[in-house]
Formats: C-alpha cells, sequence, structure tokens
C-alpha cells in the first residue's frame, strides 16, 4: 500500500512567499500578521510576523534598527525562564536589494537553537524566525539556511 507523504508546505501572503520542506501545521495565532508553523516531528518551529514600520520623522536606517531592537527585546523576554541565552550581534544586509538583518542564538545548553531574518521593503517589516528544539547548533544552522533560503518576493495572495 502506498503512503502519500506531503512534500513541501507553502506560506505565501502580501507578496512573500516561503517553501518549507515537507509537512508542517500552521498553529493558531491570537495576532493578525503571524503565522506559526511547527514541523511534523515538533523539533522546528517557523514564525512569520508582519508588520508596518512605526512612521515618524526618523530616517529609515534609525527605524529599523528600532524594529531589529524590539525584535531581539521579544526574544529575550521569550525566553525569560531559558538559561545561557546567547544571541550573535545583528548583521546588517540586503535580501533581494531590501534591506534585511540576521541574527541567531541558542538558549538551555544549545538544546534551543533559533536563527532571525527580518526584510524591510517599503516601510513595512518581515521577521522570519527558525527554532529548533533538541536539534544539534550545527544541523539547526544548516537547516535554517535551507529554509531561509527559500523566501522570495513576489508572492500573490
Amino acid at each position: 500500500m502506498a503512503h502519500w507523504k506531503k512534500r513541501e508546505t507553502l506560506f505565501a501572503e502580501y507578496g512573500i512567499r516561503l517553501v518549507l520542506p515537507g509537512h508542517w501545521q500552521l498553529r493558531p495565532s491570537d495576532e493578525a500578521g503571524r503565522w506559526i508553523y511547527r514541523s511534523a516531528d515538533r523539533r522546528e518551529q517557523v514564525t512569520i510576523t508582519h508588520g508596518e514600520l512605526p512612521m515618524g520623522g526618523n530616517d529609515e536606517e534609525t527605524l529599523i534598527r528600532r524594529a531589529v531592537m524590539r525584535h531581539r527585546k521579544a526574544v529575550e523576554l521569550g525566553f525569560d525562564r531559558a538559561h545561557d541565552l546567547a544571541m550573535t550581534e545583528p548583521e546588517h544586509g540586503e535580501w533581494e536589494e531590501v534591506p534585511s538583518v540576521r541574527y541567531s542564538g541558542s538558549a538551555d545548553g544549545e538544546r534551543h537553537c533559533f536563527h532571525a531574518l527580518l526584510l524591510f521593503p517599503e516601510r513595512m517589516v518581515w521577521a522570519f524566525f527558525y527554532e529548533t528544539f533538541s536539534v544539534p547548533e550545527a544541523v539547526a544552522a544548516e537547516r535554517a539556511g535551507e529554509i531561509l533560503e527559500k523566501i522570495a518576493f513576489g508572492a500573490r495572495r
């Protein structure tokens, strides 16, 4: 008897597209503009958030820096009970000619690893937060690269 296995899970909203390898379950979120996907084995999770950069008299660089600080603070608060939380410094760059910031980290003796990619197209912010649970850090880093490299602009809503 043949078994059907889902080969990929597609996220396509507001001009962003991400193809997750294999079967991922979309988990409910109380927040608009937030999607949480968990892998079938529950060892990986991707949280995607979408919002606007706050308007104000500040230049784009200042707005991006503040958005990154808020995101990192939210990560710290989310790990408030974790031991040994460590995060890399933010790396600023571009993703398909859009300003981007990456950082990563681990907690609880590297049993919980995470990789963040923030994109800033047209005064918006997209945050992709990939987490692993009980996965070796080297494997988590490789897997994060494979997943985050599949983000593309131009998806249809």
